[in-house]
């Protein structure tokens, strides 16, 4: 019988995940990609405002996957105040969408054209 990993290996689990990221982009080209998708009011459902999500590094990725887990219950699990469970539920899936669209930045970043498709489909095309 598996067991189901603890909150703590979840969490060093997708660090460790972050931390794998190749995460070449310069500043000027952090700072183009984020404009770029600023214009197009490029919105990802993200909990940090959309100004730092779009000029976040892995190192930054990293602080804010540990600001997540510092917050008060009170804010982070505002949804299951009195549920630990769902508390820690609500935090991974906090991390996990940061670090969704995270990756999908990095692709942007990148010039990867399928993932600049998509984002044209949703934001200027519609």
């Amino acid at each position: 019988m598996t067991t189901e990993p603890s909150f703590s290996e979840k969490v060093e689990q997708l660090k460790h995940k972050v931390r794998s990221f190749s995460d070449d982009a310069d500043a000027p080209l952090i700072e183009e990609t984020a404009q770029r998708l600023e214009k197009l009011n490029y919105a990802p459902p993200v909990i940090i405002s959309i100004e730092k999500f779009l000029r976040l590094t892995k190192d930054s990725l990293l602080e804010e996957i540990d600001r997540i887990l510092a917050l008060p219950d009170a804010e982070a699990c505002a949804l299951a105040p009195d549920e630990p469970k769902k508390c820690e539920d609500l935090r991974l899936q906090f991390i996990s969408v940061q670090i969704f669209y995270y990756e999908k930045l990095l692709l942007l970043r990148q010039g990867d054209i399928e993932t600049w498709d998509e984002i044209d489909e949703l934001y200027v095309h519609d």
